[in-house]
């Protein structure tokens, strides 16, 4: 998290944002939208075997489409997959991708 949150710091310029989705993301004065997409995120990430039908029917109701769900879903996966190949090898994700 600490190499995506610092790339996130980069881009957005906002570090008001970073620190809150570090602490606690449902403290942040984000969109009904952006609160779903990040709620399904620690769902997914932490009780995969738990995410069914009715969290889908939530995005779609907060506006999010097929092709969104989906994206979301791919950035989710590749980052939890990103942080477990680093946790198992010990290797951080950028000298894993950059050497």
């Amino acid at each position: 998290m600490t190499a995506h949150g610092e790339a996130l710091r980069k881009e957005s310029e906002d570090d008001e944002l970073v620190d809150g989705l570090k602490q606690d993301y449902t403290r942040l004065d984000l969109s009904p939208a952006e609160h779903a997409m990040l709620d399904y995120a620690v769902k997914l990430t932490v009780s995969p075997s738990t995410v069914d039908e009715e969290d889908i029917k939530k995005l779609r109701a907060h506006g999010f489409d097929d092709r969104d769900i989906l994206d979301i879903i791919y950035v989710i996966c590749l980052y939890n997959f990103n942080d477990r190949l680093a946790d198992a090898t010990g290797i951080s994700g950028h000298d894993f991708l950059y050497g």
